[in-house]
Formats: C-alpha cells, sequence, structure tokens
C-alpha cells in the first residue's frame, strides 16, 4: 500500500503543476471589449491585433516573477491604438466604476505585468493618463506611445520600470495644477533609452518616487522646467512620519531645454511641498538628494540677471544635496540656485564638467571651461564628440557602478535605441570611440508580426516644438496633492480617489490534504484523466 500512496503522491503532483503552469493566450481584436485582457491571469500572454481600440482597461490580476502577465502587439512595426478622443476618459465603457475611473486609459492594480507595443492616446480627463499604476509592484513597460493625454504615465508602484518608449505632447491646459509626461507619485522608478518630449503645460519627468533612476534616455523643451523631485507620496520606505531620503540618478540622458518652457530658470529642481509625511505612513522626507553624471545638457541663454540654474534646490524645507560629475553643461549660468544660502542643510560637489566659460561652477572641481565642447554638429542636434573635442578623455572615475555602460541611440529622428557605451573615458553622454548599430526593444532586427500587415500608427514622431515666450518664474509648480496621489484638484468629475478595488488578486490559496501531499495554492487541472487512470492503473499492478 505504501508504494500506491507514493505513487498517487506522485501522480497529484503532476496533475497541480501541469494546471498550474499552463498558461494561454489571448488573441484580442478590434471588436472585442476589456474583459479578454482583464481574464489574463498569471503566465498568460495577450496578444493586440493591429487597430483602434475604445474602451478602458483595468487589470486587478497579479502575475508572479516567474510568470507574469504578458500584454503586447502582435505586430511592434503596426502597433494597436488606445483613441479616446471625443469624450473623457470615464465616459468610455469599462469594467471598473469607481470614482477615479477617469485616471487612466489603463489602470494596473496587480502585480508582475509586461506592457508593450501600445499607443496610448487623447486619454484625456482630470488627472488622466495613458497607463496609471496603482501600487503595482513589478510593472514593465516598453516600446509604447504616449501621446497628448492629460499625463503620459502616472501612478505608484515598486519596480515602475519603463523602456524604449516615448512620451510626447501630454498634457492639459487648464485641468487644475500642471500636468506632465511622466508623473510617478511614490515608489521606485526607472527610466531608460526613452525619448520625452515637448510636454503641453508640465514637466518632462515629475517624480515622487523615493528611489529614481533615469539614464541613457533623450529629454527635450518642457512645457515648465525639464524635471524635478517633489514629496514621496505613497510607498516611501518608511514608517510613520521617520524620515528618509529620495534620491534621483540621472545618466547619460541628453538633455535639451528649449525656448517654449514657461520656466527656464532651472533644469531639475528638489521641492518637499508637503512636510506631513507621505498619504500612507510610509515616511517622511528629510533629505532629497539628485546625481548628475554623464549626461549632455543643453541650456538656453536667459538675459542678463535672469535666474538660470542647473538645479535649483528649495533647501527652505527640507536638507538638500547635487552630486555633478563629468557632465557637458552648455549655456548655462549657475550651477545651483538656493531658496536660503545662509542655511547649512544643503551641499554640492563634483568633479570634471566640461562648462561653458561665463557658468559660475563654484562648489565643483576639475572644471572644463570653454566657449564650444566640440560637438560633431550641435545645429543638426548631433551632440557626439568630435576629434580634438575638449571633452575627450578627461572623465574622472567615479565609485563601482556609477559610471555609464550604454548611452542613448541617437537623437530625435533615429530615437528609443542604445549603444553599449566603448568605456567612460569621455565627458558627456556619448564616447567618441563608441560604435555599431543601435539596439531597439526588441533587438536587432524586430521581430517579425503574429499577424496583421506593418505599417504606421499614426503617430510619435519627433516634432520641432513651438517655441514660445521664456517667463521668468522661478519657483516649481503648486502641489498636486489631493485625496487621492497624484490627481490636480477642482474637478469633481473624477479628482477624489474613489472606490478602488484593492488591486492584487489572481494569488489564489487553497488548502492541502496534509501529509506528503499538502501543496498550497489552488489551480485547475488540464492533465487528462485518462493519463491518471493509466498511472494509477501502473501503480495497483506493481503493488501486485
Amino acid at each position: 500500500m505504501r508504494a500506491v500512496t507514493q505513487v498517487l503522491c506522485v501522480v497529484v503532483v503532476l496533475v497541480v503543476t501541469l494546471g498550474r503552469v499552463e498558461a494561454k493566450r489571448i488573441d484580442i481584436q478590434p471588436g472585442d471589449d476589456f474583459s479578454k485582457i482583464e481574464a489574463a491571469v498569471a503566465g498568460d500572454e495577450v496578444v493586440i491585433a493591429p487597430g483602434t481600440y475604445k474602451f478602458r482597461v483595468n487589470l486587478t490580476k497579479s502575475g508572479t516573477a516567474a510568470s507574469p502577465i504578458v500584454i503586447r502587439a502582435a505586430d511592434p512595426n503596426n502597433r494597436p491604438v488606445w483613441d479616446l478622443a471625443g469624450k473623457v476618459v470615464s465616459a468610455w465603457p469599462g469594467s471598473y466604476t469607481g470614482g477615479d475611473r477617469g485616471r487612466g486609459c489603463w489602470q494596473v492594480r496587480g502585480d508582475h505585468y509586461e506592457i508593450s507595443g501600445i499607443v496610448f492616446r487623447n486619454c484625456q480627463d482630470s488627472s488622466s493618463a495613458g497607463i496609471r499604476a496603482v501600487k503595482a509592484s513589478s510593472l514593465h513597460i516598453r516600446d509604447c506611445l504616449f501621446e497628448a493625454n492629460t499625463n503620459g504615465l502616472t501612478g505608484d508602484g515598486d519596480d515602475i520600470v519603463v523602456e524604449f518608449c516615448e512620451f510626447a505632447r501630454n498634457g492639459k491646459t487648464g485641468s487644475g495644477n500642471p500636468s506632465h509626461n511622466i508623473y510617478i507619485y511614490g515608489g521606485t522608478f526607472t527610466l531608460r533609452y526613452s525619448y520625452l518630449h515637448d510636454p503641453t503645460e508640465g514637466q518632462n519627468f515629475h517624480i515622487r518616487a523615493r528611489d529614481s533612476v533615469l539614464e541613457y534616455n533623450w529629454i527635450a523643451r518642457p512645457g515648465s522646467y525639464t524635471g524635478d523631485i517633489m514629496s514621496c507620496e505613497s510607498l516611501c520606505g518608511g514608517s510613520g512620519s521617520a524620515p528618509i531620503t529620495q534620491k534621483m540618478l540621472l545618466r547619460g540622458n541628453v538633455i535639451v531645454q528649449g525656448t517654449s518652457g514657461a520656466n527656464g530658470s532651472t533644469i531639475v529642481t528638489l521641492f518637499r511641498d508637503s512636510s506631513s509625511g507621505s498619504g500612507d505612513s510610509t515616511g517622511a522626507v528629510s533629505k532629497m538628494e539628485v546625481t548628475m553624471v554623464y549626461n549632455t545638457i543643453i541650456g538656453t541663454k536667459r538675459n542678463p540677471g535672469q535666474t538660470h540654474v542647473l538645479v535649483n534646490m528649495r533647501n527652505d524645507g527640507v536638507d538638500t544635496a547635487a552630486h555633478i560629475s563629468n557632465n557637458i553643461i552648455v549655456d548655462m549660468a549657475d550651477v545651483v540656485g538656493l531658496a536660503d544660502a545662509n542655511k547649512g542643510n544643503w551641499s554640492l560637489d563634483g568633479d570634471n564638467n566640461w562648462a561653458s566659460s561665463a557658468m559660475d561652477t563654484t562648489g565643483l572641481s576639475g572644471t572644463i571651461g570653454g566657449a564650444n565642447p566640440g560637438f560633431v554638429n550641435a545645429g543638426a542636434s548631433d551632440y557626439t564628440l568630435a576629434a580634438g573635442s575638449a571633452c575627450l578623455g578627461k572623465a574622472k572615475a567615479l565609485g563601482a557602478g556609477a559610471a555609464p555602460t550604454r548611452e542613448y541611440y541617437r537623437d530625435e529622428t533615429v530615437a528609443r535605441q542604445y549603444r553599449v557605451r566603448a568605456s567612460a573615458g569621455d565627458v558627456g553622454a556619448f564616447e567618441r570611440g563608441t560604435t555599431g548599430a543601435g539596439i531597439g526593444p526588441y533587438g536587432t532586427p524586430p521581430p517579425k508580426p503574429d499577424s496583421g500587415v506593418p505599417g504606421g500608427d499614426g503617430g510619435g514622431g519627433a516634432d520641432g516644438g513651438s517655441p514660445g515666450s521664456d517667463g521668468a518664474i522661478t519657483s516649481p509648480d503648486a502641489a498636486a496633492s489631493d485625496a487621492g496621489p497624484g490627481a490636480d484638484s477642482g474637478n469633481a468629475r473624477d479628482g477624489a480617489a474613489g472606490s478602488g478595488d484593492g488591486g492584487g488578486g489572481g494569488g489564489a490559496t487553497g488548502t492541502g490534504d496534509g501529509g506528503c501531499c499538502d501543496i498550497g495554492g489552488s489551480a485547475s487541472s488540464t492533465l487528462p484523466t485518462s493519463l491518471f487512470a493509466l498511472l494509477l492503473l501502473v501503480a495497483l499492478r506493481r503493488r501486485r
């Protein structure tokens, strides 16, 4: 009998295991609704055909690290488009009926999602976005276009990673507080190999994450100033009112200030706009710290006497620090601006930056000054280094893991790619010795389509921007606080946090039967009954 029991245990393990790991492919065609996408569970792959889709998506189930939920384009060369033009987001069909249903064309409330090859366009509503993450851990987004939405991407979550994406002309004037290409409320955030440009009114990146990394991107022409760190609102890594430090790393980026920004006084701002701690009691910000290494920063000259700083450190409300090394900084007036220079709660350090000779680089050492950094063709936005450039071989070695290993490729026409950087000896975002083709979201060459005929998705190319007046505003935009993280104020339609569904889901925990075969989790077996019977028969025959 013992042999039979042992074999039966093996059979049960096989049944449950096979039932658990079997994933399915879910094909989405124009004419389908939200239900098929929202039904995906751990390990499933949702494949979306080319076409235009006009409904909201609310993703509440969760994948796992080993079996994420994958949602992708059937043909990356002809990406499916979520275009909700004509009505506010909350008015379109969708399963979610909470008061914050208008906050995103797609809302992700579950964990472990991989989303690629989707266009999000005209997702307009109070505080809306192409994608909104709601405490969504391990959300990875690749090869997506966010265009003409209230915000491009918003939300919070640990391990939100965005790669090879374009954020273009997001923003909605008159929507309350300014809206942005990217607005992250908390958690951790990484942005790589992406192209951010021409937000309608706000920043290219508005970051409240406790830790953020922005590397190997092309970031151009903000509607206000380029970007900022502001008070973490959720998932801040602490507890209660315990102090936390918010950190941002800017590495290997090309940052073009342009002339369209309403606030041309600064590139990056550090500003604690709330001293009361995060909304979810995960800490209160006591220090903000930015590290800028190996960036190429193209400023726009201002009139004499106007404020024009690389980093605006609002140290009146929080301790601040800036570490600035191995950058090329063109046409900026000062390294930092301070709210209160007499306070001892700020610090600045850095080495071996190239800076325009008129720039005040007090606080930095080893600065390489001059009138021209030696670009190949700055007039054509080619900021790679020419032979004889003063920036060649001038970078200072940094600590372990700090130097860039890749670089953005190539500009605003050939965009959203990278190359492996030959070394880290040159100052700025590009190493002269780097060669080879760019690598995109699917490697080189891109994959063949599953179906459909390749074609354009109707948008997403670079545009030249629309130069405008450069105001002398020196303070950051107004705080964007409300009952729900990241919402702008003053719109009763869906501005409140609403009755969310709590996210998560998908993590069934069944009960075992005890003994040797106690296996947690519930799963429906797809092992054929005939095979089960055959195995049982073999066991009984061996017993005889």
